[in-house]
């Protein structure tokens, strides 16, 4: 079954809500935690991850917090995924060691074509594309 981890779904809250309230200051993760009720320990480790992946630029001190690298319609769903390290995968088959019929399985050829489908539109959907249609 195709899940998204709650990392990246707070990656994408989270760069939602830095993108609609960034205009003219830094956002805080605990503003964001707070706002969106997201739990702030998680949320630091996943903001530090996108920072080191240039999603993000982060300013320490009191007026501090992060701001988008990038325009919203630049970061790209799979950048944020492919960050965070936790790739989305319809089936077991894409790891042969946690599959035993991955050898001779009738069911990969066409989970492959799926998948590969399901990356495109992770790849060509982008943070602006949930900033004005997420509601």
């Amino acid at each position: 079954m195709l899940k998204i981890a709650k990392s990246v779904e707070y990656a994408f809250l989270g760069l939602k809500y830095i993108a609609e309230n960034s205009e003219q200051r830094m956002i805080s993760v605990a503003e964001i935690s707070e706002n969106l009720d997201i739990p702030y320990d998680l949320l630091a480790k996943i903001m530090q991850k996108l920072v080191r992946h240039g999603i993000l630029n982060s300013v320490q001190g009191t007026r501090g917090g992060y701001i988008l690298n990038q325009q919203p319609e630049q970061i790209s769903l799979l950048n944020v995924i492919d960050a965070l390290d936790q790739p989305v995968q319809i089936a077991d088959c894409f790891t042969p060691s946690d599959c035993k019929r991955s050898a001779d399985c009738c069911l990969k050829s066409p989970l492959t074509r799926i998948q590969g489908k399901i990356n495109e539109l992770f790849t060509t959907t982008t943070l602006n594309e949930i900033i004005t249609k997420g509601g």
